[in-house]
């Protein structure tokens, strides 16, 4: 077992490896999540709190204002609905909620205390361990909702370093990097990952894990592009379920004791080999919908997660403060 996980040069070469030595990748990424994880899915999932009319230019957001797309726009929601969101997806099994909102940053001030209220009353009405994503926020704000039971502050990183002017437009990855540091020096647990299958090469989703490696979140979210209508990316298809796997596992060699979980795209990229995604690495998953696309039912998640031998974590501990 490894606790510092593989060289750069190791990656590389892993990014070549087909049939039986894929599966063979495959199994070790899987005995090396078993050692850290056994056999538990850990559930989170998302409210997407204020949606669209986002001034930045990410390409592969389907939010940004600067691209015609059928993404929903709304302000920011109540803090009760919000808290019955986080409701239901702890009925449907998830651990962990995050309240994330469109923009560089959530400004308004009766917007803030909406986050806040909502993190008060889901702590309150389900013990859920409570995220938030809100962009670059100041140090008194994180302290704020900190306060109000934030645990744990989401930022994507988004890509390699290399690629990642290709693709975001209007900030940088230093300010992506700054972001996940405030957080951390705020206090917070970081949970930083990004999307893959955006036309970077093999070789710069290597240099991705090696950069969230030396950032040292506490979880990384993996996302495969879902290509929107509307957005530069419309149309662009560059993984198949098999890649994936390979990413999957190469990412928890790289990161072989940080919870790795597959968020959005995974139905769309993984396809019928969904379930192998534990196998290859994975020790969570997002349940019921993402930011502007559909999520399965979280019924087939858990079916899902039964078939492929593994169980969800904290299955039968519903009570608040669990």
């Amino acid at each position: 077992m490894s606790r510092e996980g593989i060289t750069r040069q190791e990656a590389l070469e892993l990014l070549a490896v087909q049939g039986e030595e894929l599966e063979g990748l495959i199994r070790r990424a899987d005995v090396q999540r078993e050692a850290v994880f056994g056999r538990q899915v850990r559930l989170c999932a998302i409210s997407n709190a204020k949606s669209g009319a986002c001034p930045e230019r990410c390409d592969f957001c389907a939010q940004s204002a600067r691209f015609r797309t059928a993404a929903p726009s709304f302000p920011m929601k109540p803090a009760r609905r919000i808290a019955d969101e986080a409701r239901r997806a702890h009925a449907a099994g998830a651990r962990e909620f995050s309240i994330v909102t469109s923009g560089r940053a959530l400004r308004r001030e009766d917007d803030i205390a909406q986050v806040e209220g909502a993190l008060r009353l889901i702590g309150q009405e389900t013990g859920m361990e409570r995220c938030a994503s809100l962009g670059e926020m100041p140090d008194e704000v994180l302290h704020r909702l900190r306060e109000a039971g934030m645990l744990r502050y989401h930022h994507n990183i988004e890509t390699a370093p290399s690629f990642h002017e290709r693709i975001v437009h209007t900030h940088t990855f230093d300010d992506e990097v700054r972001v996940v540091r405030e957080a951390r020096e705020a206090g917070l647990l970081t949970c930083s990952g990004g999307i893959l299958g955006m036309g970077e090469s093999p070789e710069q989703r290597v240099e991705m894990a090696l950069a969230l490696r030396e950032l040292e979140p506490d979880c990384v979210p993996l996302n495969f592009l879902d290509p929107r209508p509307g957005t530069p990316l419309e149309g662009r298809d560059d993984l198949t379920p098999l890649e994936c796997l390979r990413v999957i596992a190469i990412f928890r060699l790289a990161l072989p004791q940080t919870p790795i979980f597959v968020c959005g795209g995974r139905e769309r990229n993984l396809r019928e080999l969904q379930g192998r995604m534990f196998e290859a690495g994975a020790s969570g998953t997002m349940v019921g919908d993402y930011l502007t696309t559909a999520g399965q039912p979280a019924a087939a998640d858990r079916r899902m997660i039964a078939d492929a031998g593994f169980t969800v974590e904290g299955a039968g501990t519903d009570s608040p403060g669990a």
